[in-house]
């Protein structure tokens, strides 16, 4: 079955391919997702991954797994919380030394939950983090997410405190801060578009997850003379945005690209941020229960991103006319530029 949703973004298990299909080292672009979810647990996640793709379940501790040897790469089953992961860690040390290196992980399991009781995984996420895949691949995730939701997975909208996103990681198509900028460009451009049509959950939105950047750093940013070097592009980021807490996270590719840049942020955040070729996009709910819900919907929408920054021209002329919206104190300024998005982008209101 496919429908149109009021974006005009079709709700099949189509994925749609962005305008620049290799990476800087004309290689197939990959791009890895992360679901939070509750209710599955890491054994049952970690089982479900072994049947549908192959490749052998390897538990790391209580609260974290791996799934390796599958034709599509390792996948990640954890508990997303440190303090807890520390917990677990503490009590497998304790099993290695009292079984001479075997441990039980059923049993282990079962006193770490102990330690955590059920309310934990209410508040707490299970997260299955892909491999990075390639975009003929991505079909594949419909199927996880089918088998999730009979296993009674639940996700952002089963609870008011279920903070619960899907976290998307495209590739970078290039390492030139032109292409890296216009990408954050069409991003804030169509920012108020997203948020509408893709109904961001409200706890979301309220714990800070995905703050919106700063009203002056958009302004310098979609600028029609911002042109920095990258040096100056990132050091200008920092100044305005030194936050892991954006729907569009740019630190993990600047700590791939220019690592020493990012000595400056506070101890806690840099521990954070890990290194690699990719955007960190964390605006999708994870609506894993949801029938109705699928993976390409929201990762066609950040195609759309993708398809603005490309086509520079239009990407420039909307820039503009955010701006002039921004300055119109006669306008409800978020609601009216929606509106206008789905205008410019020739989707339904």
């Amino acid at each position: 079955m496919t429908c149109t949703d009021r974006s005009g973004i079709t709700s099949n298990m189509t994925f749609y391919t962005p305008p620049l299909k290799t990476n800087s080292e004309k290689k197939p672009r990959r791009v890895g997702f992360e679901l939070e979810f509750t209710d599955a647990d890491i054994k049952t996640c970690s089982e479900l991954i072994a049947d549908l793709f192959g490749g052998k379940v390897r538990y790391e501790n209580a609260l974290e797994a791996e799934v390796i040897e599958t034709p599509m790469g390792k996948f990640k089953v954890e508990l997303d919380a440190q303090i807890l992961k520390k917990l677990a860690a503490r009590l497998e040390q304790e099993k290695l030394a009292q079984d001479v290196g075997i441990v039980d992980m059923e049993r282990l399991q079962t006193e770490v939950s102990s330690w955590i009781g059920q309310a934990a995984g209410q508040v707490v996420p299970y997260e299955i983090v892909t491999p990075p895949l390639t975009f003929d691949q991505l079909p594949k995730l419909e199927t996880l997410r089918q088998k999730l939701q009979e296993r009674n997975a639940k996700g952002s909208k089963a609870g008011f405190f279920n903070a619960f996103g899907m976290h998307i990681n495209p590739e970078a198509a290039s390492e030139e801060v032109d292409y890296i900028r216009d990408i954050l460009c069409a991003f804030l451009v169509l920012y108020p578009w997203l948020k509408k049509v893709m109904k961001i959950d409200l706890s979301r939105r309220m714990l800070t997850y995905i703050d919106p950047f700063p009203e002056a750093y958009v302004r310098l940013l979609l600028a029609e003379n911002y042109s920095p070097s990258l040096e100056d592009f990132i050091l200008d980021y920092l100044k305005h945005s030194p936050t892991r807490n954006r729907a569009l996270d740019l630190l993990p590719l600047f700590d791939h690209l220019k690592p020493d840049l990012l000595d400056g942020l506070e101890e806690g955040q840099r521990k954070l941020v890990k290194g690699r070729p990719a955007f960190h996009y964390r605006l999708p709910n994870c609506e894993i229960d949801d029938p109705d819900w699928r993976i390409s919907r929201d990762w066609n929408y950040w195609v759309e991103v993708e398809k603005l920054a490309y086509n520079s021209e239009k990407l420039r002329s909307m820039c503009v006319e955010y701006l002039e919206f921004q300055n119109d104190e006669l306008r409800i300024f978020e609601t009216d530029w929606a509106l206008r998005v789905a205008e410019l982008m020739d989707f339904e209101p």
